[in-house]
């Protein structure tokens, strides 16, 4: 078991991969030109950071545990022996509150989200476009996160603080670490307040500890989550592309995602 200065270590480490990469991107944001900055850096910046979590835990395991040890972490994240419930939870539940949260909003009125973002034109089912779309999500597009945030940080931390605030303050981290996508022009984060964002990271994190406990740890869980709330916002956006006014139908999604986390911290504390 990890611990706290190992614990340390991954996040600073983290981090650094992470952040580094943007410092071109930073320098851009404050008015200082560079050789490499620009849309086409950017958007490596963005991918490169996500392997961030990834990277940093098989170092920290390769050091101390040699390779069978990087290699146990990765071989978790294929291990689907657990309740069907909590498989078919793991894809459900994210879908769900999207749903929940995009015809509240569309039976109140409160907001005008913008339309599935799916290819309206595609000659097949959409089912075949979105596979592919939800893999890429899980392998490229922030569900490989899961191997660090859950599969290396998230049990030690549950160890010394509990499920509850074990789960709050690596959603925490987890939201701040995504920072440098607001200083990306055009980035889609840039419509979503930034405490916001973290207060559904948080409220997210609770939500896949439950899942992830509740498998008996098995990281195929948070990381078909991660992939799938990724790819759900592709075909139910809950939030506009632009700055007109208070993103109400994003709060609407942040409140239910609270108050599911809520119910579950309140289940799990009292069993």
């Amino acid at each position: 078991m990890q611990d706290e200065r190992s614990l340390l270590n991954y996040f600073v480490l983290t981090f650094a991969i992470s952040w580094l990469v943007f410092i071109p991107t930073f320098l851009a944001w404050i008015g200082i030109s560079t050789p490499i900055s620009g849309d086409g850096y950017n958007g490596f910046a963005s991918f490169f950071s996500t392997f961030g979590p990834l990277i940093a835990a098989l170092i920290l395991l390769g050091r101390f545990g040699g390779r069978r040890a990087a290699w146990a972490l990765i071989k978790c994240g294929f291990d689907f022996r657990m309740k069907p419930i909590i498989l078919a939870a793991a894809f459900l539940v994210p879908i769900a509150l999207a749903w929940v949260a995009v015809a509240l909003v569309s039976a109140t009125g409160i907001d005008e989200l913008p339309g599935s973002m799916v290819p309206p034109d595609l000659g097949y089912p959409a089912i075949i476009w979105l596979i592919p779309a939800f893999l890429s999500m899980m392998i490229f597009g922030g569900g490989q996160e899961e191997f660090g945030w859950r599969g290396y940080a998230q049990r030690p931390m549950q160890s010394r603080l509990g499920f509850v605030w074990g789960s709050l303050l690596l959603g925490a981290i987890w939201g701040l670490w995504h920072l440098p996508l607001w200083i990306i022009p055009g980035d889609p984060h840039i419509y979503i307040p930034f405490l916001v964002f973290v207060i559904f990271t948080m409220a997210f994190s609770v939500q896949m500890l439950w899942l992830f406990e509740l498998s008996g740890f098995k990281l195929s869980v948070p990381w078909i989550m991660h992939g799938v709330q990724n790819t759900v916002l592709v075909v139910l956006p809950v939030y506009r592309l632009d700055a007109e006014g208070p993103q109400l139908g994003l709060y609407l999604y942040v409140g239910l995602n609270i108050a599911v986390a809520a119910l579950i911290a309140v289940f799990r504390t009292r069993r």
